[in-house]
């Protein structure tokens, strides 16, 4: 019988150690369940019913013993004798390591697991760590035993007490790590609770708790550093485990707005999952906890179902929210069921499969956190705009008082406010009313003064004519130019005075046109015409090829700067007329400057020599309705030029200038 079983573990193969490193036993192992747990050693042994396992031990929730046969064999170059057995499960409950005696014998060899107290266990460790002496560098057989209320699932391997050691530290490391992480989370969340006292964050906050303590439990953590017993870790658990499923559907409706789409269906499902919760707790307080785990977990699956494919429905409805959920969540759901399937047999127990929960757990806690905080900075903002809001609308009411407060005080301002202006339009119009009546004596004083030589000379000149009808044809000749002149000079006042009125009304029709050298040089040469030989003196020949005036309102400018250049100049002496292109070849404009040789310009009379019917204390000798300077400003404003007069005669010489650009 030995030696057929010997040769049934032979054809297992043999598991050779290595002294640098873990080593595990997949695809060395044989299994043999022993449902009533009554089967000694050397019974198992000669047992039939042996199977290979093609990789780790995965028997699901069950309550039978699990009994484990395989060889192993030191390296011959190994110094080592001394070497562990680990179990990467945390809670097994019985492990037991048999080894044959000298008569061939199974005897027991090292006995652990969670129901002798981890005082008794051999090494101080969160798992089952079994010494083991190696004395032969021959394959030595062993025999193991195993039994646990959670799940039967767990990796088989060997390593060097000095491999473990540095193993153990990497390991407590990223534990420590991780649950110091989470014991921050829930410190933080607990704070922001106390707040807010929102709900959400209320059922955050235990969400969180029940999930570390599922983990930690899972890890055997506490266990080991509380010497808890197996009893109570077991208890504690499997009711974490059975409330968690309630609290995670209420907490994960409530992330996925279920609550607010279906809140009659999402009531049905939360009653009916924390029914579920309810009775697996009392099969768990009865001591049917495989029964109580495979109920919890299977509803598990359901609402991970439920919750998968409510988020997908909701995916092109929401505004993202089951985009996040799908990701944050998603990434646990896959942990929880990897880890169900490990439970339930249908996946090998592995590195990744017993630590898919963990770590699907600690990613969901630090995205879900990451989505809190991102949510309440969010409604943060919210706030603020609406306490901005209703500043706003308070400071509107407020604005809107104090306009009733001015409106009313408007209108007590009002009547007295009108009054005023209708005081400012009296003044005005009667200010307008005067400068008419001014005007108008203004105008009656020039022509009473100035048609009167003239007048007087058409007169005297008629009388002479008709007394001596026979007189000389020279004497006749000079007599009928004085008519003339006389009859030019009402004709030109006139002109002038209508002239001004046209261009104050705005009734001038200003037709400014290209005009070529020639039409500007015959322009110039008829104006010096106009006066006797000798009297003007035009010194600038060199007009520009172009310019952009009005002819006739550059004549009538022209004249009269030569008109008043003529009044003030002593008889006998030369008006000065300068015309020099501004810029090369004309671009920039012409330059027109009148001088005459007379008395100089008092300085109180310099400012008003371009204002309407100003006449200076010299014009008064000479006749004149002091409109021409006026018309000259204006017909250069009209070409949007400038006339100035740039000497007031300090040297000797008056002189005015008119730039036309």
């Amino acid at each position: 019988m030995l030696g057929l079983l010997f040769s049934t573990a032979a054809a297992a193969g043999v598991l050779r150690l290595n002294p640098l490193a873990s080593v595990d036993s997949h695809g060395q192992l044989s299994m043999l369940r022993d449902p009533e747990g009554r089967l000694s050693a050397d019974e198992a042994a000669a047992a039939p019913g042996w199977k290979a396992l093609p990789g780790a031990v995965n028997a699901g929730f069950t309550r039978d013993a699990v009994w484990i046969r395989l060889e192993v064999q030191r390296p011959a170059d190994a110094p080592q004798q001394r070497w562990l057995a680990q179990f990467r499960n945390a809670l097994l409950d019985d492990v037991r390591l048999y080894r044959r005696d000298d008569t061939g014998r199974w005897q027991l060899a090292v006995h652990s697991g969670e129901d002798i107290g981890r005082e008794h266990w051999p090494v101080d460790a969160r798992n089952v760590q079994l010494p083991l002496t190696l004395e032969s560098t021959e394959p030595t057989p062993l025999l193991l035993r195993l039994q646990s209320r959670n799940a039967m699932s767990t990796t088989i391997g060997f390593a060097a007490p000095e491999v473990y050691a540095g193993t153990a530290r990497r390991e407590y490391l990223f534990y420590g790590l991780g649950f110091g992480f989470g014991l921050m989370l829930l410190a933080f969340h607990t704070l922001f609770w106390q707040m807010t006292r929102e709900r959400l964050s209320a059922w955050y906050l235990v969400y969180v708790a029940n999930a570390l303590l599922v983990e930690f439990l899972t890890a055997g953590l506490p266990q080991q550093l509380l010497a808890m017993p197996a009893r109570l870790s077991d208890l504690l658990l499997s009711l974490s485990i059975c409330a968690g499923v309630a609290i995670g559907i209420r907490f994960a409706g409530m992330q996925l707005g279920t609550d607010l789409q279906w809140p009659r269906f999402t009531r049905v499902a939360v009653r009916v999952v924390g029914l579920v919760s309810a009775i697996a707790v009392a099969l768990v307080l009865a001591g049917a906890n495989g029964l109580a785990m495979q109920a919890v977990q299977g509803t598990a699956m359901l609402c991970i179902v439920y919750l998968i494919g409510a988020a997908l429905w909701l995916l092109p409805r929401d505004q993202g929210q089951a985009r996040a959920f799908l990701v944050i969540f998603g990434i646990y759901y896959v942990g929880v069921m990897v880890s169900f399937l490990r439970n339930q047999g249908w996946l090998p127990a592995g590195a990744w499969t017993d630590n898919a929960t963990a770590v699907g757990t600690l990613l969901h806690l630090l995205l879900m956190s990451m989505r809190l905080n991102r949510r309440y900075d969010q409604l943060r903002r919210e706030k603020e705009a609406a306490q901005a809001r209703l500043v706003h609308v308070v400071g509107r009411q407020n604005d809107r008082l104090e306009d009733e407060v001015r409106k009313r005080t408007a209108d007590l301002r009002g009547e007295i406010e009108q009054r005023q202006r209708l005081e400012v339009d009296l003044r005005a119009a009667l200010e307008t009313e005067r400068r008419a009546k001014q005007s108008q004596v203004d105008f009656v004083a020039m022509v009473s003064h100035e048609f009167r030589t003239p007048l007087a000379i058409i007169h005297t000149t008629a009388q002479q004519i008709a007394k001596n009808l026979d007189a000389a044809r020279e004497k006749t000749l000079a007599r009928c130019l004085n008519l003339r002149a006389a009859a030019q000079r009402m004709t030109a006042l006139v002109d002038e005075y209508l002239t001004s009125d046209r261009m104050e009304a705005g009734q001038t029709p200003f037709q400014p046109r290209p005009c070529e050298r020639d039409e500007l040089l015959e322009l110039f040469e008829d104006l010096v015409a106009d006066w006797p030989d000798g009297r003007v003196v035009w010194q600038g020949s060199h007009l520009p090829p172009q310019l952009v005036c009005d002819p006739g309102l550059l004549r009538v400018a022209l004249r009269n700067l030569l008109a008043n250049a003529d009044r003030h100049t002593p008889a006998g002496r030369a008006i000065v007329l300068d015309v020099v292109p501004a810029g090369p070849d004309g671009e920039g404009g012409l330059n027109i400057r009148v001088s005459n040789p007379g008395d100089a310009i008092p300085h109180d009379e310099v400012p008003r020599l371009f204002e309407k019917y100003f006449r200076g204390r010299q014009a008064a000798r000479s006749p004149g309705a002091g409109l021409g300077l006026y018309l000259v400003h204006q017909i250069a404003e009209l070409h949007r030029g400038h006339a100035r007069l740039d000497s007031a005669g300090q040297d000797g010489h008056v002189r005015f200038s008119l730039a036309l650009p």
